[in-house]
């Protein structure tokens, strides 16, 4: 019958190969889902960007071209002189003017419009010029061929461009004079480059200014393949909107966001820059050259259309390979779970008896390891009835060493002294002494009547001792003193019941045998990451070289030789130690005895075993644990 919460082995593999498998797989997708978003938003942002440069850029050339002609009309005196001349005779004009003047006139005149018709060609760079004088009078050449007598003063862009002393001004808006020519039906705004002129003496002489319909403008925007559906906009350098034509309620928002950006950049940089705004993202550059600001804006949700497209896709081929994997884990559990149930069925039925004929059947699984674990088990086998034996061996010892410790422990002479010491106690109204002897006894006899465990948690055994050792304080009426230094990080080492107590014990049985005092025991442990080390110290006259020579032969005898002698009551003290530390750590015990100077002994226990892996098996034993 299984366990609640055990599995078989098929399915202890099946469920975390499978869960692998997948969390391998979601991993790589998730990583190249993550790549290929960021890369397909990354491309997008680059076509934005490349529609906003070629856009502005487009812009630039239109303005360079304005410019261009601009200065070479600003530079030519020809065209200065001739319009200086139609001025002239213009604002002079009177009724008695000659035939010879009025030819003139109009020869100067023509040969003016030509001129500046040669400037604009045949590439048409410009659409409109017109040249203004300071004083009064205007004549165009383009759409328009026409002189008027207007002064320039009275146009609105008069102030700017007269202060910009040469330099070029530029400004759009509509003109209902050139869309008489236009045929466009919406009409369309014009790009407009204004600059004064000079003398040759260097004084302003008029001003020039170029219209240029924005029509190229709009064939380039319409030629952009917009995806996901961006707006654009474009802005003179006052922040007017130029583009749309038409007026866009959120044109003026956008423009803000642009400007209150510019803290964040450079805008005489030309570079393309981001602006996140709540759902939608502004991608701007500001021209150096014309100060114009373009800007294309796309929605986040449209953005991210084709990444969730493709997320979608990559969803539904995670959903087969999660069905191909699940099928595939299954296969391989099966074909590794077949072989093992074979085991398994042969260690279900295994116990653990001395009848040397029962063993594991020959099982041939057609797998190296699997074959090599079986034979394993088998001789785990063997050992398990070698460790049965051994453990009966240890019970036995354990039974007689608490027979002969208690013995020990309540022999007459023990009581004698201590039943005397409490009477001595008693006539000298001792009472808190009297109740101290008597807790501490009490514990000491409860701690060997308590329960059977072999090992004890060194803090336990410490208790123990020192209840002991108050008991002999009190009996030897203080001359005897102790000391106990055992790190807090050793307290929960597990030891052998009442090994520490019986050292304790034959360490004041011969130091008080000396009549100088104080009788000193002094208690000491270390631990280290490979071992641990118990020393009890006292000040008595230490072994004699006859009582070490037959220690150590006994040891010998049981060290090399593994022979085991009778437990009796005067001589179960050490060496009944040092049987238990072999029995539980086997060659892994550590047992020093020797003296030191200049009198006193020492005796030192303990074990190179920290994880006590021998001492584990024989206490999990005792607790019934590996019972089945």
């Amino acid at each position: 019958m299984k366990k609640n919460g055990s599995h078989s082995i098929q399915r202890a593999l099946f469920i975390p190969y499978t869960f692998l498998f997948i969390l391998i797989f979601s991993l790589i997708m998730g990583y190249f889902i993550f790549l290929e978003s960021s890369k397909i938003k990354e491309d997008t942002f680059d076509s934005i960007k490349n529609s906003v440069g070629n856009i502005s850029d487009t812009l630039d050339t239109e303005v360079q071209g304005l410019d261009t002609l601009s200065q070479n009309i600003m530079y030519s005196n020809l065209i200065k002189q001739r319009f200086e001349n139609y001025i002239d005779f213009n604002s002079n004009f009177s009724q008695k003017e000659s035939a010879l003047d009025k030819y003139n006139n109009e020869q100067n005149t023509q040969v003016l419009y030509d001129m500046l018709t040669a400037m604009i060609g045949p590439n048409r760079p410009v659409d409109q010029i017109y040249l203004y004088s300071l004083n009064s009078g205007k004549i165009g050449v383009g759409l328009d061929n026409s002189t008027q007598d207007i002064s320039v003063i009275n146009m609105k862009w008069y102030k700017k461009v007269y202060n910009a002393f040469g330099s070029k001004v530029l400004f759009c808006g509509s003109d209902p004079i050139l869309d008489r020519f236009s045929s466009s039906q919406e009409g369309i705004s014009y790009l407009s480059l204004c600059r004064v002129y000079f003398s040759p003496l260097n004084s302003p002489q008029g001003i020039v200014e170029l219209k240029l319909s924005l029509k190229k403008i709009n064939d380039t925007i319409s030629s952009i393949h917009r995806l996901y559906e961006e707006k654009i906009y474009i802005y003179d350098s006052e922040g007017k909107l130029v583009y749309p034509f038409t007026n866009d309620t959120k044109a003026n928002d956008y423009y803000s966001q642009i400007k209150n950006s510019f803290t964040s950049f450079n805008p005489n940089v030309k570079n393309v820059h981001t602006i996140k705004d709540n759902n939608e993202y502004i991608l701007c550059t500001v021209s150096g050259y014309s100060g114009f600001t373009t800007a294309m804006v796309v929605n986040n949700e449209k953005l991210m259309k084709p990444i969730y497209s493709y997320i979608e896709t990559y969803f539904i081929i995670f959903l087969f390979v999660l069905i191909a994997v699940s099928l595939l884990s299954f296969f391989i559990a099966k074909r590794i779970s077949k072989p093992l149930n074979k085991i398994y069925s042969e260690i279900k039925h295994f116990e653990i008896t001395s009848d040397e004929n029962i063993n594991f059947s020959e099982i041939d699984t057609h797998i190296t390891e699997l074959d090599t674990l079986y034979k394993a088990l088998q001789k785990m086998q063997r050992k398990a009835k070698e460790a049965m034996i051994r453990e009966l061996e240890l019970q036995n010892r354990e039974i007689q060493s608490k027979i002969l410790a208690l013995q020990s422990q309540m022999n007459p002479h023990f009581l004698y002294n201590t039943l005397s010491t409490i009477q001595a106690m008693a006539d000298e109204q001792m009472n808190d002494e009297i109740v101290l002897m008597c807790q501490s006894n009490a514990r000491i006899l409860r701690y060997i009547s308590s329960n059977n465990e072999q090992l004890v948690p060194l803090s336990e055994e410490i208790l123990c001792v020192q209840d002991f050792l108050k008991s002999m304080e009190l009996r030897h009426e203080g001359k005897l003193v102790y000391e106990i230094n055992i790190p807090d990080c050793m307290l929960s080492v597990q030891i052998p019941k009442l090994c520490l107590q019986l050292i304790v014990e034959n360490a004041i049985k011969f130091t008080t045998r000396q009549k100088d005092y104080p009788w000193k025991i002094e208690i000491a442990g270390n631990i280290d990451s490979n071992s641990w080390k118990i020393s009890v110290t006292d000040n008595g006259p230490g072994f004699t070289e006859q009582e070490l020579s037959n220690i150590k032969e006994k040891i010998n005898v049981i060290t090399d030789m593994g022979i085991f002698p009778d437990l009796e009551l005067n001589g179960m003290g050490l060496m009944n130690v040092l049987i238990r530390l072999k029995l539980l750590y086997k060659n892994k015990y550590i047992f020093n005895i020797e003296n030191q100077d200049p009198h006193g002994a020492i005796i030192t226990i303990g074990a190179f075993d920290l994880n006590q892996s021998h001492a584990s098996e024989w206490r999990t034993k005792e607790n019934g644990e590996d019972k089945s």
